[in-house]
């Protein structure tokens, strides 16, 4: 669908939302949902953590739609929600398991686990998914939702220079990553 085309249609949903006109939020859910589910899960790295994260986005934006100041920018809010309770999460995780590896150390020294990517045409999620968040998060909006820079700073809450630089230094990373999945299957 037209970049043009598809605001409008954005801009068109949010405003029947905003006026609490029946079906409409479902509406937006539906056009959303498969979107922000998938950046979820490029940001979180687990599917069922991403269904709570969407959960979480469909709640906040259904209590606070109406205070979206531009409708038009409905998509870009969306994500920014997105991120934003993603993030958050992440942050969580980690805080837990930094607890939790403290005490696995007090109880016992000895604690590492390898982990292996699988072979297959899932090559290109695999190295997605083996990038730091922010190179993921610039990857997955730009890439694949087609989103401009301008619309990716507007999500991430940064100048269009720095998601420039991110999307640079994310571009390399990947490149690398494919790179290295390429060099370590069996030939």
């Amino acid at each position: 669908m037209n970049a043009d085309v598809q605001q409008t249609r954005d801009e068109w949903i949010a405003l029947r939302c905003q006026h609490g006109e029946p079906g409409a939020f479902a509406e937006l859910v539906g056009e959303m949902e498969r979107p922000l589910l998938y950046f979820a899960q490029k940001l979180v790295n687990d599917g069922d953590t991403a269904l709570d994260v969407l959960q979480e986005v469909w709640l906040k934006a259904f209590r606070t739609i109406h205070r979206l100041e531009n409708p038009k920018m409905v998509r870009a809010w969306l994500y920014r929600l997105t991120r934003g309770l993603a993030i958050d999460r992440v942050r969580k995780e980690v805080a837990d398991q930094r607890r939790e590896q403290v005490y696995a150390e007090e109880l016992s020294s000895s604690a590492e686990e390898p982990s292996f990517a699988e072979e297959d045409a899932a090559a290109l999620h695999r190295a997605l998914d083996g990038l730091d968040i922010r190179h993921r998060e610039v990857l997955v909006l730009h890439f694949l939702e087609e989103m401009t820079v301008s619309e990716i700073g507007v999500v991430l809450g940064c100048p269009a220079g720095t998601v420039k630089s991110r999307l640079h230094y994310a571009k390399r990373a990947l490149h690398t990553a494919l790179r290295e999945d390429d060099h370590a299957k069996p030939t």
